[in-house]
């Protein structure tokens, strides 16, 4: 079984690239949460924004992932209204029993919102039940190829630290 292991949800794709980079990068293997929410166009922006910031769990399409002698779960996801998304916020409570003891890293795509406000929400929320971040990082859509394989490795590097 791997040590570390990639989960992610991705509205647009951005978040399955980052997904696979770091997967690569920390030689983990990366599964994909099916959102069964309808969030293409404009309204699913918004439904996807509103959901976020009413910390509301959706239906999802688990995609079984064997939790069992896992050191380490890297969430990636988009941020939306600054909070944990939906998606992944279903997925961890289906997986609540079975991720005591595994470290929580979270790497985010954003198209503009702050970062210090997703970490600080995923704290007040989750810290309790899972722990402090092994390791957080944000990545804007919009960053260049060598600032993003900075932020990257700096973030996979925290994590083998941790």
């Amino acid at each position: 079984m791997p040590r570390t292991i990639v989960v992610f949800v991705t509205r647009d794709g951005h978040s399955r690239v980052l997904a696979a980079e770091i997967g690569k990068r920390l030689s983990a293997p990366v599964y994909e949460i099916g959102d069964l929410v309808k969030r293409k166009g404009f309204v699913g922006y918004m439904r996807s924004g509103a959901q976020a910031w009413k910390k509301m769990a959706t239906p999802i399409e688990d995609p079984g992932v064997k939790l069992e002698g896992v050191k380490f779960v890297v969430l990636v996801q988009p941020i939306w209204a600054s909070a944990i998304c939906p998606p992944i916020r279903t997925w961890l409570s289906i997986h609540r029993g079975e991720l005591g003891g595994v470290r929580l890293a979270l790497l985010a795509s954003n198209f503009g919102s702050p970062p210090a406000r997703l970490r600080a929400n995923y704290d007040a929320e989750f810290s309790e039940v899972f722990g402090p971040l092994a390791a957080f990082a944000v990545l804007a859509q919009r960053l260049g190829e060598r600032e993003r394989s900075k932020i990257i490795s700096d973030f996979a590097a925290a994590l083998e630290r941790a």
